[in-house]
């Protein structure tokens, strides 16, 4: 079914029906009356040449769509005339000629196929609005799958939220319309929930389920009644923002998100705090398919996770070149693991009571045939990522096995020496993991006791009950585990003693700055601490200096591995450690570890021209160690007593500045209102005032819009304060965004009313804001069933414009703009009015 729509000239009787001759669309497009046709669905599929001129702008024929939607029940076999004033919004001139002369004839139309067909050849059927936004709140969870409608395919049925097949058919129209029509943009911000997976494995799938429909209900919150909201998959979301004039405005929706997110949910009692990684790409006429746009969108979001400096990123170019890099990364890597290219280094670790060599870490380069050596941190992430660390993780595993069995022929004397290996999670997720383990020991022949696994904190919380079960199968076979990196993740104490580890890796970002910070001495103090209670001992990575040994060795930590007592080597040089550490162990190994490293860093200049000189320059440090390492043993107690004498000092001072950072958000908190997040009315009143002093300076215009939602006590009382409240936050976003790139304040002046402060705005330019306020809140389309005005939630709106002098005040500003606002709600309300004095 269609509708015509036609502007008529001058006072005329009703149209008869309309006769579609085969040149029916080519007659309409060149009559001198405007002329529109809509589907049933309000979509636009034709518009002449003379209604183009008329009404080019986008936004005005959606809320024409919109109108014939609410008139068209009233039409059967005639043409209904309606005066042009009843529109729901203003046409400055028409022909130059008074609007009282125009009149609106609105028909509906049966055509024949022939019609449709023509009307599907023309070019001005591309000018089509988008389809009818989706209701998010069908129940498509309680009807089963082969019940659904075909509709409901395109429906999230966990959230009701759209699918992706929906959302892809938006960004089209949005794509199309911005060939259309140049400089038209929106946006997509693609978002992402961090660590859901381990929050899911550690809650269960049943409020987990709970999370993202309470996350889809706060993220739609953060947007316009019209904003478009999809669920992608798991627990990824993507949201379209349609005809967006300044990028400014989505990343303000992604600093919302941010916010609304940060509070925490509660699920059944538990408290779970999420954050989410949101990529934001802009379209424009630059793309052809809506994929392209998602997958820009994907881009960002994976560069604002591995940045991990912001919780959005803005799409640009660079990003593809980037992945591209990555893709060649990739297929590099997976040759590397046919091909055999990885070595092994083994950095020693050191017991801090002797200086003696207990075992070592392994440690995996890359020697790729083109670049080098390449070390993990380019390439474990990217393994992780696609799951090559598994292949990868076994074979070091089974390398350093076999050759530390060849060293323990070779030397004996090895049998309390341990070789430590990295496990990843997905390794340890496996079913056979175990089985795989005991096959590498038997194929080595190395005992499960100079073997010890090193796992990450984040593989305790993705399946805590399974890992815990693994890890006590592993610790029945002999093999010592090592919870790495300890301090870093997201286990929590009070279950560390379900898993039976021997030691705990203190991190080297505790260790880094233990001998100049109190607080980081005092966390290593209490790891030490709990290690000892439960049994563990304890080894300090990242080692760099002679200070933070010596505190460490009087803090009791039993081993240390780090750059200032060895760097990690090869198997050659470690060989000639080993050798040297046997048969002379009275002397450390460490003193002949100069030349050999020297050797070895030579040999790779050679071979892979990446090391650099300056590391020779670092060893030479090294040679001094153990003079300064039995000096500062001398007065590493004194250091002590000094660092817990000043621990009162920092405590004080630590609760200074937590205090002063509560002062600030407290502060940032009396200027906002808790409902709409816009300024509150003792904010507006300092700013009314601040502006008004230097605008008297400037002797500068000063303009004050005060707007007022029509008969909202009414739709409070008829729908509920919550739905009350949801309306107040919708507002206020539009309004927002109505003034986004114009310098001022937006506040809630009290209740239902809202005020906004214009600088440098004279009467005409606040008006015309104040007009696109009013359009912009009907399209809301919040439905107002008692309203007088509309079906829709309306606004009114009264403005104000003056020069501060001496003579006038911020007081009379509001009293004049008041006035304004009462004479909009006089002449009917869902209008602005400027305030003038003759009235």
């Amino acid at each position: 079914m269609f509708y015509e729509m036609q502007f008529k000239i001058g006072k005329v009787a009703q149209l008869t029906k309309a006769d579609f001759s085969p040149n029916y669309i080519y007659f309409l497009d060149n009559i001198n009356n405007a002329a529109i046709i809509f589907d049933n669905n309000r979509n636009c599929l034709f518009i002449n040449n003379y209604a183009e001129n008329i009404l080019g702008d986008r936004s005005d024929i959606s809320l024409i769509g919109d109108w014939i939607r609410s008139k068209v029940k009233d039409i059967e076999h005639k043409s209904i005339v309606f005066e042009i004033q009843e529109l729901p919004l203003k046409i400055p001139t028409v022909d130059e000629q008074d609007l009282a002369e125009v009149e609106i004839l609105l028909s509906k139309l049966d055509v024949s196929d022939e019609f449709w067909q023509q009307l599907k050849e023309h070019k001005s059927l591309n000018i089509r609005e988008p389809k009818i936004k989706p209701d998010y709140s069908p129940k498509l969870e309680e009807t089963p799958l082969e019940c659904l409608p075909a509709t409901a395919v395109n429906y999230d049925l966990l959230t009701g939220l759209p699918s992706y097949n929906l959302l892809l058919e938006y960004i089209e129209q949005e794509i199309i319309f911005s060939h259309q029509r140049p400089g038209y943009e929106f946006v997509i911000l693609f978002i992402d929930i961090n660590r859901f997976k381990i929050i899911n494995s550690s809650l269960g799938r049943i409020l987990g389920d709970h999370l993202l429909i309470a996350l889809a209900n706060r993220l739609k919150k953060c947007l316009r009644s019209h904003d478009f909201i999809a669920r992608m998959g798991n627990d990824e979301f993507a949201i379209l923002l349609s005809n967006v004039e300044h990028l400014e405005y989505a990343t303000n929706v992604a600093d919302r998100i941010y916010r609304e997110l940060s509070t925490p949910f509660n699920l059944d009692g538990y408290e779970v705090f999420i954050e989410a990684s949101i990529g934001i790409a802009l379209g424009n006429n630059e793309y052809n398919k809506p994929e392209i746009l998602l997958r820009d969108a994907e881009l960002a979001v994976s560069n604002a996770k591995r940045q991990n400096k912001s919780h959005y990123q803005v799409f640009n170019l660079s990003m593809r070149g980037e992945a591209l890099t990555l893709l060649q990364l990739e297929n590099d890597l997976r040759r590397a693991i046919k091909r055999e290219e990885f070595i092994l280094h083994y950095q020693p670790i050191i017991s801090l009571g002797n200086n003696q060599i207990k075992g070592f870490e392994v440690l995996v380069r890359w020697r790729h045939p083109e670049k080098g050596l390449i070390s993990p941190g380019e390439f474990i992430s990217l393994a992780e990522d696609t799951g090559l660390i598994i292949p990868i993780g076994f074979w070091v595993l089974k390398e350093a096995c076999h050759q530390m069995y060849l060293w323990q022929l070779k030397f004996g004397g090895l049998a309390d020496w341990k070789v430590s290996v990295n496990i990843s999670s997905k390794q340890l997720a496996l079913p056979n993991f175990i089985v795989q383990v005991q096959q590498i020991l038997q194929e080595t022949n190395l005992s499960p006791h100079n073997l010890k696994l090193e796992i990450t904190e984040s593989c305790l919380v993705e399946d805590a009950l399974s890992t815990a079960i693994t890890l006590k199968e592993l610790k029945s076979l002999g093999i010592e585990l090592s919870l790495d990196d300890f301090g870093t993740g997201y286990s929590s104490l009070s279950y560390l003693h379900q898993f039976p580890f021997d030691t705990l890796k203190i991190d080297r970002s505790f260790v880094n700055s233990i001998d100049n910070n109190v607080e980081k001495l005092s966390i290593v103090r209490a790891i030490i601490s709990l290690a000892l209670n439960l049994g563990m001992n304890t080894i300090a990575e990242g080692i760099e200096t002679v200070n933070q040994l010596a505190q460490l060795k009087a803090l009791k930590c039993q081993y240390g591995q780090g750059y200032f007592l060895s760097k990690p080597l090869d198997k050659q040089i470690l060989e000639n450690i080993i050798a040297n550490e046997i048969t002379n162990p009275t002397i450390s190994a460490l003193e002949d570890y100069h030349s050999l490293w020297d050797e070895h860093l030579a040999r790779e200049q050679l071979l892979f021209k990446i090391e650099h000189l300056r590391q020779e320059l670092e060893d030479l440090k090294l040679e001094n160690a153990d003079l300064e390492i039995m000096l500062d043993t001398t007065t590493e107690h004194a250091d002590l007593v000094e660092a817990q004498l000043h621990n009162e000092i920092c405590d004080r001072q630590k609760a200074q500045a937590a205090l002063r950072l509560a002062n600030r958000e407290l502060e940032k908190l009396s200027v906002l209102d808790s409902l709409t997040q816009v300024a509150n009315r003792r904010r507006f009143d300092d700013y009314l005032l601040q502006e008004w002093q230097k605008l008297k300076q400037e002797q500068a215009h000063l303009a004050l819009i005060l707007c007022d939602i029509d008969y909202f006590k009414l739709y409070n009382d008829t729908y509920g304060h919550p739905i009350g409240d949801y309306c107040l936050q919708q507002v206020a976003l539009t309004i927002e965004c109505v003034i986004e790139s114009t310098p001022g304040l937006v506040a809630r002046y009290g209740g239902e009313e809202f005020a906004i402060i214009l600088p440098h705005c004279d009467g005409v330019q606040a008006l015309k804001i104040a007009q696109k306020i009013a359009v912009n809140v009907n399209q809301l389309h919040i439905t107002h069933e008692n309203s007088v005005v509309s079906e829709y939630v309306t606004i009114s709106l009264g403005v104000h414009s003056l020069i501060p002098n001496f003579e006038s005040s911020p007081e009379l500003l509001i009293t004049l703009a008041d006035k304004a606002l009462y004479e909009a709600k006089a002449k009917g309300r869902n209008q602005a009015c400027l305030y003038s004095e003759i009235d």
